[in-house]
């Protein structure tokens, strides 16, 4: 195995390994996509079949998602080693138009969009999840670590485009008995970050990839996430704090990110992420 360049702790199969593991040579292999957790590559093989490698670290569930889930929404995948945290595989190429390129106006999104967004919901199996906010209590506990870290990024420093009232204010209205209710009624799996790019339309229906964090949560919040990747206002078809959820849960992450996984990491990426989450949030 490989150690990646500039990514610490993602490594990555040689090209002999992968042809041990996949019985071809490799005719060809780029990279198409990564940032600090992950690496995906394609790679063509001298056979003629083609895959996506991917490999990953936590606080992904990707692997065991494919692993245990049943769904004609997933292309086929094959998992192969895991080297420490970091975990491996491949999951088929196909060659179909994303949902970014077929759509024709926001009916049709809003239209598609809940037909993926049933269909997700039919995904049979032991799922394994990133985050639970399922019930009132889930939910509270995500917000108050997610205020909890905030909280000590502005006092830090680290967050200086907001303050401490604007916690204030999205505590206040993540903790109403009515918004809870709301967001914790016929809760399941969600993929939690659904986007018209990662939704393949083929002949025989739609394949959706990226399962890194899915979140036992609102239905919405998939409709919400789609909606938003095309620029169409979620709040015109679901309720606000569907919306709202959705951004609160972009600060759950941001926080996560900034306190716990990239303490070091002193540009303002995340410091702007927590800015515009919040600011959706309060709207």
């Amino acid at each position: 195995m490989l150690k990646h360049p500039s990514i610490a702790g993602i490594v990555l199969h040689s090209d002999a390994e992968l042809t041990d593991a996949l019985g071809a040579g490799i005719r060809r292999r780029s990279t198409i996509h990564e940032w600090p957790l992950s690496c995906v590559q394609k790679v063509e093989l001298e056979d003629g079949a083609r895959f996506a490698y991917k490999s990953q670290l936590p606080p992904t569930v990707e692997p065991t998602f494919y692993e245990k889930a049943s769904s004609p929404l997933l292309p086929g995948h094959r998992l192969l080693e895991a080297v420490g945290d970091c975990q491996t595989m491949v999951i088929d190429w196909i060659d179909a138009p994303a949902l970014h390129d077929v759509l024709n106006g926001a009916d049709d999104l809003l239209a598609r969009g809940r037909d993926i967004v049933a269909a997700i919901g039919g995904i049979a199996g032991e799922l394994p999840f990133y985050l639970d906010v399922s019930t009132a209590d889930a939910w509270t506990g995500e917000v108050e670590i997610a205020l909890g870290k905030t909280t000590k990024l502005i006092h830090d420093g680290r967050f200086p485009s907001i303050d401490t009232d604007m916690v204030r204010r999205v505590r206040a209205w993540a903790t109403d008995p009515q918004v809870v209710d709301r967001l914790t009624r016929d809760t399941r799996i969600v993929n939690s970050d659904l986007r018209t790019d990662q939704v393949l339309v083929t002949a025989d229906g739609y394949r959706v990839l990226d399962w890194q964090r899915p979140v036992l949560a609102t239905p919405d919040l998939d409709l919400v996430s789609l909606l938003l990747s095309e620029n169409v206002d979620p709040r015109r078809f679901v309720h606000a704090d569907a919306d709202r959820m959705y951004w609160m849960l972009r600060l759950h992450w941001t926080a996560l990110a900034q306190h716990d996984l990239f303490p070091d990491f002193t540009r303002p990426f995340f410091d702007q992420w927590a800015d515009e989450a919040i600011r959706k949030i309060l709207t």
